[in-house]
């Protein structure tokens, strides 16, 4: 029976993951736990949280110790969160550095990165923090890496196509997230069973230029086509990267929404980032409470309008690129 998640229980359960202490999650899981349907379709999902909620329980029990914000908890800047993860030799670092001009350690020898160190990607009006993330493989198991994926908004996992046994190192770091409740995945899916969290991936197949990349890459389409998007690209000669950007967006599932004033120009400058989906409703409160609370109607310019200046209500899907109006009383 499918579980038919509700849009508040996502959202719950996106402040669930991304929480910093104990009482925040607790709180978040008691939220979940409250706005989720009830059938057979959650039983097993209402049991996972009532589980969790009994262990962060125990654990407020226990003595307060010093508190210490882990390495994998960075602050959140720009259009979204996105940890760069793969196997050593990658490029990984070379692609932030690359891509946002940063100051990262680059080198031919594995395991160069040893914590995570965020940097601001530019993509046309938005930025995205990519993070550099240590490399990841059987023989270096580093075990708060599906935390930081779990508190993302997507992930890229990048591959070597200089490497003929690149594909079984993506399949390791596949399967050892998943192991940890952690599903890397192209497109979340609405409906799922159990308290894994599923993280839009984006597949970073690098170093096209090398000997044999070609086949490396077609056996990355076949056993993993279907699962992610990926995008080809050579970190070192610079080709591929604008195609990269492009799908890591199509990846988040976000849109950009501009405002404008009566009477006045759009401002073009920054603008509002949201989850696909979302509607004037969620703008009208991603600007200000006492906006939303006084709303009366909007007028669109857009693509997801009938014609330009039209009058809209609150429930109203925005798609990327809109130019919304809000009037309120």
């Amino acid at each position: 029976m499918p579980a038919n998640l509700t849009p508040a229980y996502h959202a719950a359960e996106k402040r669930y993951r991304q929480a910093n202490t104990p009482d925040e999650k607790l709180e978040a899981l008691r939220e979940m736990l409250a706005v989720m349907p009830k059938h057979k379709g959650t039983d097993k999902l209402q049991a996972d949280i009532k589980r969790r909620m009994s262990q962060l329980k125990d654990q407020s029990r226990k003595a307060p110790a010093a508190r210490q914000v882990p390495m994998w908890v960075i602050e959140k800047v720009g259009a979204g969160q996105v940890p760069v993860i793969g196997p050593p030799n990658a490029g990984k670092s070379a692609l932030i550095a690359r891509t946002t001009h940063a100051d990262v350690r680059v080198a031919e020898y594995p395991f160069t990165t040893q914590t995570p160190t965020p940097a601001m990607m530019p993509f046309e009006n938005i930025q995205i923090q990519l993070i550099d993330a240590p490399a990841w493989s059987e023989d270096f198991d580093v075990g708060w890496l599906p935390e930081l994926a779990r508190r993302s908004d997507a992930c890229v996992l990048m591959a070597d196509l200089s490497d003929a046994r690149t594909a079984e190192a993506i399949a390791y770091i596949v399967e050892a997230m998943e192991a940890r409740d952690v599903v890397l995945i192209g497109e979340v899916p609405d409906e799922r069973e159990g308290f894994e969290v599923c993280i839009p991936t984006l597949l970073a197949a690098n170093k096209r230029e090398a000997p044999g990349a070609l086949d490396t890459l077609l056996e990355l389409e076949t056993l993993f086509g279907d699962r992610f998007p990926i995008a080809a690209m050579s970190v070192e000669e610079g080709t591929g990267i604008d195609e990269f950007k492009q799908a890591l967006f199509n990846v988040m599932q976000i849109i950009r929404v501009f405002t404008k004033q009566p009477h006045k120009e759009a401002d073009l400058g920054e603008p509002f980032v949201l989850p696909v989906g979302s509607t004037v409703h969620d703008l009208a409160g991603k600007i200000h409470k006492e906006i939303l609370a006084n709303f009366r109607f909007g007028r669109l310019w857009g693509a997801s309008g009938r014609f330009q200046g039209q009058r809209v209500g609150e429930e109203h899907v925005l798609v990327d690129g809109d130019i919304v109006e809000l009037h309120t009383r």
